[in-house]
């Protein structure tokens, strides 16, 4: 599920990245914006963008595709045996 969006991942700007993966984390954007620093208008043009270009209808669906992307990363990566 959300194979296409995640293929316009990298369309994102280094700043829509920023706030789609503090979307994923489930940040408003209030917190958002505390978090980068920035204003809270700031914070919701990047949310357009992000939305935009992942041709998605809602902040939760854009959080959802973040949330995925980083379960399907995660599960990629081998973990490490314990030392033990």
């Amino acid at each position: 599920m959300w194979q296409a969006e995640l293929r316009r991942v990298p369309l994102l700007s280094a700043r829509e990245a920023e706030v789609f993966q503090l979307l994923g984390e489930g940040y408003s954007n209030r917190s958002i914006a505390r978090r980068l620093d920035i204003a809270e208008r700031t914070v919701k043009f990047h949310v357009a963008q992000v939305l935009s270009k992942l041709d998605v209808e809602s902040r939760l669906q854009a959080g959802l595709v973040a949330f995925s992307g980083r379960r399907l990363y995660q599960s990629a990566v081998p973990r490490r045996k314990k030392a033990g």
